[in-house]
């Protein structure tokens, strides 16, 4: 996906939170933290049963830039109501690094993982841990694109939920 098409993206996701009530929905979450192939990050994710949320990695070279997205498994028996444990896809890409060795390079990373909420009068908020693997897509000059596997990919975020 070229550069071009991700900056759209995340202006229409842009766009679209700030154009819905988010106050009213109880649906809004922020959390940062620390994963690999996402360094320190700061996340916004919107949604209930099905989030979708932007990632921005702010302390490693390569300050990647990611669009995720969530599904929560249902509680078993309340199915209406999204569950602690989630199944997660993200994209990062390197939209804002700097030199080289930051050039064209992305990120794929699906996940499982749980939200634990902390014991408080509100429920809202808590730590989101997950894991899974990691497929690396960059560029190398002689040789063109490479794709390479890892097969660890984790996170884990302090959040807030509105």
């Amino acid at each position: 996906m070229s550069h071009i098409k991700i900056l759209r993206v995340i202006a229409v996701f842009s766009a679209f939170f700030t154009c819905v009530a988010l106050w009213s929905q109880n649906t809004f979450e922020v959390s940062a933290g620390a994963g690999l192939f996402e360094g320190g990050f700061l996340k916004a994710k919107y949604g209930n049963r099905i989030e979708i949320g932007l990632s921005q990695d702010l302390v490693s070279q390569l300050h990647t830039t990611g669009l995720e997205v969530y599904f929560r498994i249902p509680r078993k028996y309340e199915p209406a109501l999204p569950g602690p444990f989630y199944i997660m896809c993200g994209v990062s890409t390197t939209l804002f690094g700097k030199g080289y060795d930051t050039f064209e390079q992305t990120f794929i990373y699906p996940r499982i993982g749980r939200s634990f909420l902390f014991r408080s009068k509100t429920g809202r908020t808590g730590i989101n841990a997950d894991i899974g693997f990691a497929i690396h897509r960059h560029t190398n000059p002689p040789e063109g694109y490479v794709t390479e596997v890892f097969p660890i990919s984790c996170g884990a975020g302090l959040f807030y939920r509105f």
